[in-house]
């Protein structure tokens, strides 16, 4: 039996068209519908928005409880720095981009937001590694915004019909899914109560044991958050007065178990008329950065530009910026790691007791995770069970289709 992975499967569902897999919901009502209480939402990310939208659309009472100031979770945007917004967590978009239009899950709604892919008749990947430089034609499937991002995208789109049922500065440190309902208790010593709960909270704030559960959440789930391996995350950016560098730049730890490291170019396909390269960083890679002072940062990954390019890097060298995902209270990391096993990600997406429903970018019962179509599909998926509707018929068939061959 041939095995795919991970990537592997991504890479096939772009190719196969999947994120149009799903059955729309549009049009469905609390009458629909067998559930009918109220719904607590914890965290206002891109599960727990996504999370939120759906239940909207459902007619279906709900709050989203978020413990900062702010929604958006690991999405966050700069728009001085340049003259193009700059996200400093989630960039691009690595599926097909009907993906857009199943988020927004209304056929009478269209979006403008433009996007674009990497071509190779014009972009170039490069490698550099033991002092040798190569490149060949772009091969990257993935998606840009142009003049935006995914922050953009939910603030326009999914924000304004949950804006009002986004509750901020409540940091859940105790859920008790005992009794009949489910009690929810914050830092503070308030208390929420909710006849189901849809938990979006990062899973490295779980397993370092911030949320508290009466009774204990299962075996599984405590084995998958012992052992799951949680990259670091950590972002930068480089103004230079010209373009010396390729769309994309990897070298020998670009993609390793223990993380991974890229520049590349984050002016790509932006109408602006600045020269911005993108650091991505996460596990040891990003680690070895979060260890450095922002001047040992810009010192690295400048000599490593001026080894590769001659040392133009220095001389067109303006301006830099960074962001460390770690140093976020509510984030702490990245994503759990690409090369984890299914099954955490698996366990995690379980619900418990008809009570607890588990929707993020780890938590999630199909091949792929760590990314926003995968917490937005998370997101569906929870909402579908608890609201007892059952749309991921075509989802399921297909995977198990691709995983018998």
């Amino acid at each position: 039996m041939a095995k795919i992975t991970r990537r592997d499967f991504i890479r096939m569902s772009s190719v196969l068209g999947l994120s149009t897999a799903l059955p729309a919901l549009s049009g469905c009502s609390a009458a629909d519908d067998e559930f009918e209480g109220k719904v607590l939402i914890i965290g206002a990310g891109a599960a727990g928005m996504s999370a939120g939208y759906l239940l909207a659309q459902r007619g279906i009472d709900f709050e989203i409880l978020e413990a900062n100031t702010v929604y958006g979770g690991r999405f966050r945007v700069n728009k001085t720095f340049t003259d193009f917004p700059i996200p400093l967590g989630a960039e691009w978009l690595h599926v097909e981009p009907e993906m857009l239009d199943e988020i927004i899950n209304d056929e009478t709604v269209e979006h403008d937001i433009e996007l674009i892919s990497y071509s190779p008749e014009k972009d170039v990947d490069a490698h550099y590694e033991d002092g040798e430089y190569s490149e060949e034609p772009s091969q990257d499937g993935d998606i840009k915004f142009i003049g935006s991002s995914w922050f953009d995208f939910y603030d326009e789109y999914i924000v304004p019909s949950i804006r009002e049922k986004i509750r901020y500065n409540i940091e859940i440190v105790d859920i008790d899914y005992s009794g009949n309902q489910v009690q929810l208790t914050d830092k503070n010593g308030n208390g929420y109560t909710a006849d189901k709960v849809v938990i979006s909270i990062p899973m490295k704030i779980l397993q370092d044991g911030d949320v508290a559960f009466t009774p204990a959440l299962p075996q599984g789930k405590q084995d998958a958050l012992d052992e799951a391996v949680i990259w670091s995350g950590f972002k930068g950016f480089f103004e230079f007065s010209e373009r010396f560098f390729p769309s994309a730049l990897s070298f020998a730890d670009s993609g390793t178990t223990d993380g991974q490291r890229l520049f590349y170019d984050a002016s790509h396909g932006q109408q602006g008329d600045k020269h911005i390269l993108g650091v991505f960083s996460v596990g040891a890679q990003a680690e070895r950065y979060q260890a450095m002072s922002d001047e040992q940062f810009k010192a690295s990954v400048l000599g490593e530009l001026d080894e590769v390019f001659d040392g133009i890097a220095s001389q067109t060298y303006i301006k830099h910026m960074s962001q460390n995902w770690n140093n976020e209270p509510f984030a702490r990391a990245a994503y759990l790691a690409d090369s984890s096993p299914r099954w955490i990600s698996d366990e995690m997406a379980t619900s418990v007791d008809n009570k607890l429903y588990f929707a993020g970018t780890s938590y999630t019962s199909f091949w792929d995770w760590s990314s926003v179509h995968t917490a937005a599909r998370s997101a569906r998926e929870a909402v579908d069970e608890l609201t007892g509707q059952d749309n991921l018929l075509a989802f399921t068939a297909f995977i198990t289709f691709l995983t018998a061959r």
